[in-house]
């Protein structure tokens, strides 16, 4: 099918003499399925193609798992949640960060090291523990999880009571710290 989708144009202009002995080594020999439809069979002699819409639409009428709605919330549920959110801001941060100080000079976007330590100075002293809080804390957080993780492929800390023990030191461990850093 698809070699004769590319042989087609070219027989329209006259360049290509097909014939039904060539149709058939092509459909022998077809290597891709038109778009919207399914081979259901990889040896060649069997081959069935099936279009997929109704696939699709018998998926969407599948009921969902309730995975989540159906539990009651514990620390590890948070604590999961809050690991990969935290992951993914503080990547984003240092990302924006990076870039920002990078092209921000050549775009005549004046975010430069005396620039910036100008603009903080302005600030009063209140907002810049806050900011650096909001900074510091899924740093701490992610940081900390991430050695706990660490201690659970050790198999260490894995029972019940370990896990609640090393949730609640992560997240005390994260308070202090991020509270320690944002009065520096």
């Amino acid at each position: 099918m698809f070699a004769l989708r590319v042989a087609a144009p070219l027989k329209a202009a006259g360049r290509l003499q097909t014939s039904v002995l060539t149709q058939s080594v092509f459909a022998k020999t077809r290597v891709m399925a038109p778009v919207g439809t399914r081979i259901l069979s990889t040896s060649q002699s069997n081959q069935r193609e099936v279009t997929v819409a109704p696939i699709i639409e018998q998926r969407k009428n599948r009921p969902l798992a309730p995975h989540l709605t159906i539990y009651q919330p514990q620390l590890t549920w948070y604590m999961s949640l809050f690991h990969r959110a935290t992951g993914g801001a503080v990547a984003v941060g240092f990302y924006a960060g990076a870039i920002a100080y990078a092209v921000g000079p050549m775009v005549g976007y004046g975010f430069d090291a005396a620039s910036v330590t100008s603009l903080i100075a302005t600030v009063p002293t209140a907002a810049k523990i806050g900011a650096k809080f909001l900074i510091a804390y899924p740093f701490t957080f992610h940081s900390f999880n991430g050695i706990r993780h660490l201690l659970w492929d050790t198999a260490r800390g894995l029972t019940l009571k370990g896990v609640y023990t090393t949730g609640y030191t992560v997240l005390g461990l994260s308070t202090v710290s991020a509270i320690g850093l944002a009065l520096i």
